[in-house]
């Protein structure tokens, strides 16, 4: 009997240890923050957006098209002009380019017919850009020479100021189709002992392309 009330004695004097709640935490957020900075952290802000130098209207870009006009004489019905070429447009400044035009002319009027070529300088303004199209205004002067006089009464050797507004729409891979209207004036400017000088209204369009 003394030796059971021992034995329960013994037993009821082990000591209980509860769980340290606390330092487990603790070692469970430390192994958490060790995990996380072995595991590099991206920087989505770092990375730089690169711009191609090509992009449609930049200042110093190239661009080269071809365009194709036709036009009426104001005062005579008869004159038309029909004229196809080439032009090398330079941005000099942004939505601001420079436009060298070389083409080929075929004048029907009054009198004897005539083929001739014609040196153009120009500047082309694009002044509301959005995404996709652009309106612009330009104006220029070129040299034209033709097989006979212009109008028939007038020279082979003439200039040639224009001035007008358009539209170009962008058709991809940076392509632009481009249409417009303009005053086609061509005169001696006195040059020649007579100077009749033809002024007529061009329909025009084109497509340009970046270099």
């Amino acid at each position: 009997m003394i030796q059971a009330i021992m034995l329960i004695l013994a037993s009821a004097s082990t000591e209980y240890k509860p769980i340290d709640i606390s330092a487990a935490s603790s070692l469970t957020f430390a192994y958490t923050e060790e995990m996380l900075a072995e595991q590099p952290i991206k920087d989505t802000q770092s990375t730089p957006l690169s711009v191609s130098s090509s992009v449609w209207g930049n200042e110093g870009t190239w661009r080269w098209g071809l365009q194709a006009g036709y036009a009426w004489d104001l005062k005579n019905s008869e004159n038309t002009i029909g004229d196809f070429g080439v032009e090398f447009e330079y941005f000099v400044a942004n939505n601001l380019s420079l436009d060298m035009g070389f083409s080929g002319i075929s004048v029907d009027q009054e009198g004897k017919n005539t083929r001739g070529f014609n040196a153009t300088l120009q500047l082309r303004w694009h002044c509301i850009t959005e995404d996709r199209w652009s309106f612009f205004l330009e104006c220029g002067a070129g040299l034209l020479q033709t097989s006979n006089k212009v109008p028939y009464n007038g020279s082979t050797f003439n200039f040639t100021p224009r001035a007008g507004l358009g539209f170009t729409f962008d058709i991809g891979d940076q392509a632009r189709w481009m249409i417009g209207a303009k005053v086609y004036h061509i005169s001696n400017a006195n040059t020649h002992s007579s100077n009749p000088g033809l002024d007529s209204v061009m329909v025009w369009t084109g497509i340009s392309f970046p270099f």
